[in-house]
């Protein structure tokens, strides 16, 4: 109400019904408004500028599976990525995992299946550069970033992954939501989709501001021994290659993985049953513990 009376936004209550206006009409003047709320968070000095990407907001649904009928509906507007937590609008993050299987001397090709007993043996982390605006010098997954409105999760992630890592793009093949997918790529790689089981966690800052729902989207890629992730786009200053045990460790004791970022690295190593839990019944309540519902008050 405040923003309202200070920029003097609309009260017309057809922005929200819809009555009088055509859909792209209506969406003009929706985003047209997010942008006045944006511009006066930066002259507030909330937030220091606006960021390439804008999210769109769409009617809500409990974690959209892509390419389902839920997914389809249109965007009621874009909004700024840097302005969005402020609003509590839901945000989406992709994230692909590349890692390494077998041990010293394996052959590559092989997947981390039980059947060849080719354990898990390593994930690569991404080191954040000091230049972020939020956590730098934090470890994220391989690659990691936020799910901007004019790509789909499996083109963004492709997107995302050339430029952050310098994952080859045919390494990445985009596969139906409707079950766990797996294609072998190239002789060397093998890749799994994740995007129709992501998590659904609430996030703050630590001042207990911006809460809002964030959407965790993963991929998996199996990758060569000999390839090593590249920094391409300045996002990342560098890249390491964690034992499974380095990455529990981490996860249980440690302080160096962006905050966020704990539960979608947990969630990988128990899709790979590489961490080590007391038994069934609490490796299934942390798993469902990662993909609450919304709870509205």
């Amino acid at each position: 109400a405040q923003i309202q009376k200070e920029l003097n936004l609309s009260q017309d209550g057809d922005l929200l019904t819809g009555k009088g206006s055509n859909y792209s009409e209506l969406f003009e003047k929706r985003t047209s408004e997010f942008e006045c709320v944006t511009n006066h968070l930066i002259s507030s000095g909330v937030i220091s500028r606006k960021h390439t990407d804008v999210y769109p907001i769409c009617p809500f649904v409990e974690a959209p599976i892509v390419g389902s009928e839920s997914d389809k509906s249109l965007p009621l507007a874009l909004v700024n990525r840097n302005t969005a937590p402020y609003l509590g609008i839901d945000s989406v993050g992709v994230h692909l995992h590349c890692y390494v299987c077998g041990h010293e001397g394996a052959v590559d090709g092989d997947t981390c299946d039980n059947s060849k007993r080719r354990p898990l043996t390593g994930l690569w982390l991404a080191k954040r550069a000091p230049n972020k605006s939020h956590h730098p010098n934090y470890w994220d997954p391989t690659v990691a970033g936020g799910q901007p409105a004019n790509l789909s999760l499996i083109e963004n992630i492709v997107k995302e992954a050339q430029e952050e890592a310098g994952v080859p793009a045919d390494w990445i093949h985009p596969q139906s939501s409707n079950a766990t997918n797996t294609t072998e790529t190239s002789p060397n790689t093998f890749f799994s989709d994740h995007t129709h089981d992501p998590l659904t966690i609430t996030t703050a800052k630590p001042d207990g501001t911006c809460m809002k729902r964030s959407l965790y989207y993963s991929c998996d890629l199996q990758v060569p021994h000999n390839w090593t992730p590249t920094p391409v786009d300045g996002e990342v200053s560098e890249f390491k290659l964690y034992s499974m045990k380095e990455l529990e460790e981490e996860l249980r004791f440690g302080n160096s993985v962006r905050p966020a970022m704990r539960a979608v690295l947990l969630d990988f190593m128990m899709r790979h049953d590489a961490l080590k839990l007391v038994d069934d019944e609490f490796f299934n309540e942390l798993r469902n513990a990662m993909r609450r519902q919304r709870l509205i008050l």
